[in-house]
């Protein structure tokens, strides 16, 4: 009788108490709420950049394609003021002809792309509100061209901005909506490609000061995150 005695003395003292175990998960979920939602940002970060260079490749399999059959873009009719191509012109010309291997849907307005109204900036502010002619691939992406004159008025210049995720949330330009565009850039090496819309060359840090923060435009997010080797690091404005 004496060692079961004790053999059950020993057996209740190794046991964990009910309020022992409420304690211990209770420091469990305190340090999974602390933890958890740095560990979803940091994959949101990951995957977006990862999306959108994808969809940056992707496009420029196209551009590549387009030049092969019409020459230097320098040289596309869209290009020239005079032809005055509009965004769904230039679309059908140099960009849906090349999509190869996917499935594409095009829409003249955002709505009609699913989306429930236009998108914002990093401060809040609804932007992209201009006439815009949008292509949607299986792969989720959505592509949104645009046109601007430069301003001698010799020439037309196309961009597009990428939806990574197309209408899923959030939807704000430097989180899932990053800008490109066909060729200007003030460097002659870089002045006819498509490319992440940095048209004067600025450094990184000037992106992120004058067009890549909450007091910005944000058209240079994709060129820094491009610059950073397509990945989001912990100084970018997320």
């Amino acid at each position: 009788m004496h060692i079961l005695t004790d053999f059950s003395q020993t057996k209740y003292q190794n046991a964990f108490t009910m309020a022992e175990v409420l304690i211990t998960l209770g420091i469990i979920g305190i340090i999974a709420a602390m933890t958890l939602p740095g560990v979803f940002t940091d994959f949101r970060k990951r995957t977006t950049a990862e999306k959108l260079h994808q969809a940056y490749n992707f496009l420029q399999q196209t551009f590549v394609m387009a030049q092969n059959e019409y020459g230097d873009m320098r040289n596309w009719e869209c290009n020239i003021i005079e032809r005055a191509c509009t965004p769904e012109e230039f679309a059908q010309l140099y960009i849906i002809p090349y999509l190869k291997d996917t499935e594409i849907k095009t829409y003249r307005a955002l709505v009609n792309a699913g989306y429930k109204g236009y998108p914002k900036d990093l401060s809040g502010q609804t932007t992209m509100t201009g006439w815009r002619y949008y292509i949607r691939v299986k792969q989720g992406y959505l592509y949104m061209i645009s046109y601007y004159d430069v301003l001698d008025g010799s020439r037309r210049v196309f961009n597009v901005a990428i939806d990574v995720n197309g209408p899923q949330a959030p939807n704000i330009l430097g989180k899932d909506i990053f800008n490109m565009t066909y060729g200007y850039n003030i460097s002659s090496k870089n002045h006819y490609k498509l490319q992440m819309y940095n048209y004067s060359n600025k450094s990184r840090y000037e992106l992120l000061e004058e067009g890549c923060n909450k007091n910005s435009a944000d058209n240079y997010c994709g060129a820094v995150i491009e610059m950073d080797g397509w990945q989001i690091k912990p100084d970018y404005p997320w």
